[in-house]
């Protein structure tokens, strides 16, 4: 714990700025009378006062993992002498009239927003019920394509500029002289892969240029290494490492993924809607998007 305290006052003191935000983020947790009344004063800066709901806040800002450990009286004592050294750092740049400074003034006006706009997002979020069995079942004939994972095939290939020697590279291969890998290091000109030995990992159909394509994919088991293929880019040797059948999920294999997908157009649309409703003027048209 004390290495992180001594990381944020660095930081802190790096960027005074930063310190204002938070400062200003904290602010709007102070305008609660009622939560004030309930919640007492724990330590004062000044004329600033910091209330146990505030390291409650902090507490609650940090990933949910963290949450448990930091609830011991030593913790919540860490984490209000971070409060403290925020609030003091922040109070000497009003102090400095760095709130006047424009860069500063906006920065604290993105940060406000930003805090805001996690609020709107979290009451959507909060506000958007699970999607019915049947529009889950919908959504899932619709799209059953998309969920679909292609037949795949894993390969290798070594890059050379000409023929002959891809002729070559292949004589040693099937004459079990050198491995591929080391051919590959040794002879590739395809600098992504040549290092791991030419592994090109798994693909599905589509993704590479299709003459290379054609051949790999008509490569198996007992079919490994391909004769030399030519490109744009020079000519191939390919080995074949293994195929993956095409995968058809199930309904109750996506259910999840899918309610997610839903969720986030319902959001999308809330978002929408409120920006669509706003009373927006551009005023110069250079800036209007086209």
């Amino acid at each position: 714990m004390k290495s992180i305290a001594t990381l944020r006052v660095k930081t802190l003191f790096y960027g005074i700025c930063l310190a204002l935000i938070v400062s200003a983020c904290q602010e709007q947790s102070r305008v609660l009378p009622a939560q004030q009344q309930l919640s007492p004063v724990v330590a004062e800066v000044g004329k600033a006062k910091i209330y146990e709901h505030d390291i409650d806040y902090e507490i609650l800002s940090m990933p949910e993992s963290m949450r448990g450990v930091m609830q011991s009286a030593n913790a919540r004592a860490r984490i209000l002498d971070i409060l403290i050294k925020r609030e003091a750092l922040a109070q000497k740049a009003q102090d400095m009239g760095l709130h006047l400074d424009p860069l500063i003034s906006y920065r604290m006006h993105q940060a406000t927003n930003a805090v805001l706009i996690q609020g709107v997002n979290d009451w959507q979020t909060n506000d958007i019920s699970r999607p019915t069995p049947e529009k889950i079942q919908a959504y899932f004939k619709k799209h059953v394509s998309d969920f679909t994972v292609p037949e795949q095939i894993h390969v290798r290939h070594i890059l050379v500029s000409d023929k002959q020697k891809a002729l070559d590279i292949l004589t040693q291969l099937k004459s079990g002289q050198d491995s591929f890998q080391t051919l590959a290091a040794q002879y590739s000109i395809d600098d992504s892969n040549k290092g791991r030995g030419g592994d090109l990992n798994w693909f599905a159909k589509g993704t590479m240029v299709k003459k290379f394509e054609d051949a790999a994919f008509a490569l198996n088991a007992t079919n490994k290494l391909s004769q030399p293929v030519k490109t744009e880019f020079g000519w191939h040797i390919i080995e074949w490492l293994g195929a993956r059948e095409s995968n058809f999920p199930t309904l109750e294999e996506t259910a999840d993924e899918i309610v997610a997908i839903l969720n986030q157009q319902k959001m999308d649309a809330a978002i929408n809607d409120i920006i669509d409703s706003s009373d927006i003027s551009i005023l110069k048209s250079e800036y209007k998007l086209k």
